[in-house]
């Protein structure tokens, strides 16, 4: 039996009774007069909380099948009452607050005897009287039916350690076996050992011991292992060397030890892309690779067959031969600790195969309250703690990192998507809508996902939509689905849908609890006036759609954490742009008359080819006190608004264009004062005054980790050399020259260095000896007229990866990209769209081939990779 309605009750409890604190209580008892009901409920939920904390042990499925079954489906579905309950309260209290805050700020004062608010009022009250009869009468279920649970903790026995590099000893792995068991920590390595003799001396177990690289990591582990039973139980070991399989199998007693490797079976090719689709579905899990390969070898070996187990392998995942597979992950599931279960059950709203962005995760985990402040702790650390938690479990995978930063996407693994896709349906908590709508749940669903509609025109019917929770829509959008009736919307995600209207969206002010708006990669142009009435909106991601202007009132929504608007930061930015796209200074001329002539009032006229490429900075932009984010926003024709950016004191990221010289001194005076701000993103047909200004030499950013610049500069400021916390650095458009790659050569964190479009202006480009340490990731691209890089003994150490794209003229001899050879960390090359280059490419292969570490050699004319698919190819590509 799951755990997985404790999981949902127990974080809808923690946010209702975050909700129902002393201030809130206060309120609802001098506005509505019920402060004995509002008492009576928080003290229930407070004890609610507790018991659920204790069934979610009594819930495990050792302890299930132990207990036949029976008790815990009574107190699984208790739980799920309780989950809906605390649903309930939470909407009552989200009503309460938003029609107090109404009416507090109303001009006319904060009267409720006007007849709309007395009505509401009644209403509320009315509502908190019913759930407090409602929550007597759940008790009373529980005494009625006798629900308790066993305090008892059953931890599982199937443990799977993931072997860590480099592995710290023994004690390190005795930690990790026994957190895995769930046996909690011990406070000396002998105590570790003593605790996990103890659990396993009377049980059959089974240990996998995953990724080994060495025969010393396992002489090791084996001294955790070793002492011991041997009732029947099996370790098994994966890795990727003959010479360990045959080390660990001949250590293991009595003559058990066993060595499974690949056979000499050469695949026919036309079964290479069915196989390759399976691999991908197996996402490099052993226990699934063996497993299928094993149901594979059963089956007839043609393209139909294994085309029809790719298509299915959902429903061959209930299979008797597939159970050892769902098995394993569904321990790993309930392996959870109770506040990573909701939110991992959350990334079933995503389709298979779907990249999830970090930051949209996060901003959605926030604005459905899983995530909520540990002491002083912000949520987004929280919220990057919980992610990186997932990861470390390998509940999630990591399908694109940030060089030398952050996991920047993530993937959950097919299989383990079909498990938690059907708790969610299971719980009522999801309902996916795949081309058109046939059977409609008749429960309270909390969650609705649209998996690519089939017409626009046809609209949805027959499906309660006023407790959705979240929208989240993938592809098309049947007509006129977001309306008024989702009063309880949290989140509206219609990020890259396919024909978004802006009458689309004439509601949205109606939507009055919303805290999530994402609209990123539509063809929305322009939002409507009562945006403004989303009093409770914390992210508005309007990034790369066609909005140039916020509408007025904007600066009301006081909540406002993350602003992203205008086009992403890429290498194709300049090409987008009329006055650095454009070949001469003719050209440019004529491009600028020719948006003028689509110009319907004086004010568009003054809009220049960049700008187009960003929102105007609202007015009153000083009154959103919370915002974290900030980009990109252009400041061209706004009044000190770069000096009223100072106000923004909690800013961590900034994105600006439309600045001269004055501009730009004012934008420099507010930095000055932000000292939370990490990422810098200044965009500019020229950047001068990054250097002709003397303030600004003088007083450099303190804590920037990301700086990105997009316009002329003839040289890089002094000041960058004082950055010691920058990681990441981008340029376009610079015309930068040797010099000035010299000045960041000693930032002693930068590990990822963009050289992108123009800007880089001279033929040769050259990395000294003992220059950028730490550099992890350099991408060169667009740097048209180079002709050699040279790279000495001894510069980027640490580099794993060199992006060389769109450079035609580099030289096609050894003068071209020399001294690869030097880079010893180095683990992926790529060289392409540089036209023909045949000696390049020979010379290289042969290098690479006597390199310690065999990188990939990535060639041809496809766009440079960006996943970890690509980078751990181990083909040279051409084509």
């Amino acid at each position: 039996m799951e755990a997985t309605a404790v999981s949902l009750a127990r974080s809808v409890l923690d946010v209702v009774l975050s909700s129902v604190g002393p201030a809130v209580a206060d309120e609802v008892a001098r506005f509505l007069g019920v402060p004995k009901e509002v008492q009576f409920i928080r003290n229930e939920l407070e004890m609610m909380q507790a018991f659920i904390k204790t069934a979610s042990s009594s819930l495990h499925p050792d302890a299930a099948a132990a207990a036949g079954g029976g008790d815990n489906d009574i107190l699984r579905t208790w739980v799920k009452q309780v989950r809906d309950l605390a649903y309930d309260i939470e909407d009552c209290l989200l009503d309460f607050a938003l029609y107090a805050a109404r009416i507090s700020s109303s001009p006319t004062g904060s009267s409720w005897l006007r007849p709309g608010p007395l009505a509401a009022r009644r209403r509320i009250a009315d509502r908190i009287r019913e759930l407090k009869a409602s929550v007597e009468e759940l008790n009373q279920l529980r005494l009625r039916y006798h629900i308790v649970v066993d305090d008892h903790h059953h931890p599982s026995r199937t443990a799977w350690v993931t072997v860590p590099h480099p592995l710290d000893g023994a004690d390190e792995f005795r930690r990790r076996l026994r957190k895995q068991l769930g046996l909690g920590l011990g406070a000396a390595a002998g105590d570790d050992q003593n605790v996990i003799q103890d659990y396993l001396r009377e049980k059959r177990y089974i240990i996998m011991v995953d990724d080994l690289l060495s025969q010393e990591e396992w002489d090791q582990i084996w001294q955790v292992l070793k002492p011991l039973n041997n009732k029947g139980s099996v370790v098994i070991v994966t890795t990727r060397r003959k010479d360990v399989a045959g080390h660990c199998a001949g250590l293991a007693p009595e003559e058990h030890g066993h060595v499974y490797r690949t056979p000499n079976y050469t695949l026919p090719e036309d079964m290479k892309p069915h196989i390759s689709r399976i691999l991908k579905g197996c996402w490099g899990l052993p226990l699934a690779i063996s497993t299928i390969g094993g149901l594979l070898a059963n089956r007839p070996k043609t393209g139909m067959e294994w085309k029809k187990l790719h298509e299915h392998l959902g429903v061959e995942l209930e299979s008797d031969q597939l159970q050892d597979i769902t098995k394993v992950l569904v321990s790993s599931y309930h392996g959870l600790p109770y506040h990573l279960k909701p939110i991992f059950l959350y990334l079933s709203i995503f389709p298979e195969n779907n990249e999830i962005r970090r930051t949209r995760l996060l901003r959605r985990w926030i604005a459905e309250g899983y995530i909520a402040n540990n002491r002083d702790m912000p949520v987004e650390v929280v919220g990057e703690r919980f992610f990186n938690e997932l990861i470390n479990r390998s509940m999630i995978q990591s399908s694109k990192v940030n060089h030398g930063l952050k996991v920047d996407r993530c993937r959950v693994h097919g299989m383990m998507l079909h498990i938690i896709l059907s708790k969610s349906i299971d719980e009522n908590q999801l309902f996916v809508i795949k081309k058109h709508c046939n059977e409609v749940p008749q429960s309270k669903i909390r969650h609705l996902v649209v998996n690519r509609w089939k017409k626009r025109d046809e609209k949805l019917e027959n499906i309660n939509l006023s407790l959705i929770r979240s929208l989240t829509v993938f592809g098309e959008c049947p007509a006129s689905l977001i309306t008024p009736e989702m009063r309880m919307l949290r989140v509206l995600d219609l990020e890259d849908m396919a024909n978004l209207k802006n009458e689309d969206l004439k509601h949205i002010g109606k939507l009055r609890h919303l805290r999530y708006l994402g609209l990123r990669g539509t063809d929305i142009s322009k939002l409507p006036s009562s945006l403004q009435n989303l009093l409770y909106l914390e992210t508005l991601d309007i990034q790369d759609t066609q909005v140039t202007q916020l509408p007025d009132g904007i600066a009301k929504l006081e909540k406002l954490r993350y602003l992203l608007a205008g086009v992403n930061f890429s290498r194709d930015l300049l090409q987008k742009m009329p006055q650095f796209g454009m070949e001469n200074h003719n050209s440019n001329l004529l491009g600028n008359l020719a948006s003028c002539l689509y110009c319907y009032n004086a004010q568009s006229c003054e809009i220049s080819g960049m700008d187009q490429f960003s929102v105007m900075v609202p007015e009153g932009i000083e009154k959103l006190r919370n915002l974290h984010m900030l980009s990109v926003v252009n400041v061209r024709k706004s009044k000190d608004v770069a000096g009223k950016l100072e106000r923004l004191t909690n800013l961590q990221r900034l994105g600006v264009t439309g600045l001269g010289q004055e501009e730009g001194k004012e934008l420099w005076n507010s930095i000055k004062n932000l000292n939370r701000l990490q990422r810098l993103e200044v965009r500019s047909e020229s950047l001068d005054f990054l250097v002709n200004n003397k303030d600004i030499d003088a007083t450099p950013p303190k804590y920037l980790v990301s700086l990105r610049l997009c316009g002329l500069l003839d040289e890089l400021p002094v000041w960058i050399k004082s950055l010691n916390d920058l990681t990441k650095v981008k340029l376009i458009g610079t015309q930068l020259k040797q010099d000035d790659i010299h000045r960041l050569k000693d930032l002693r964190n930068l590990a990822s260095l963009g050289l992108w479009e123009k800007s880089y202006k001279e033929k040769s480009l050259i990395f000294n000896d003992g220059t950028f340490r730490k550099l992890i990731f350099l991408d060169i691209d667009g740097l048209e007229i180079i002709e050699t890089v040279n790279i000495e003994k001894g510069a980027m150490p640490e580099l794993q990866q060199l992006w060389v794209n769109r450079c035609q003229k580099l030289s096609d001899d050894d003068n071209g990209l020399s001294g690869v050879l030097h880079l010893l960390n180095l683990n992926e090359l790529v060289l392409k769209k540089c036209g023909p280059k045949e000696k390049l490419v020979q010379l290289l292969q042969r290098q690479l081939s006597t390199h310690v570490k065999r990188p990939n050699f990535l060639v041809g004319k496809s766009i440079s990779p960006t996943s970890s698919e690509a980078s751990t190819s181990t083909a040279t590509q051409t084509g």
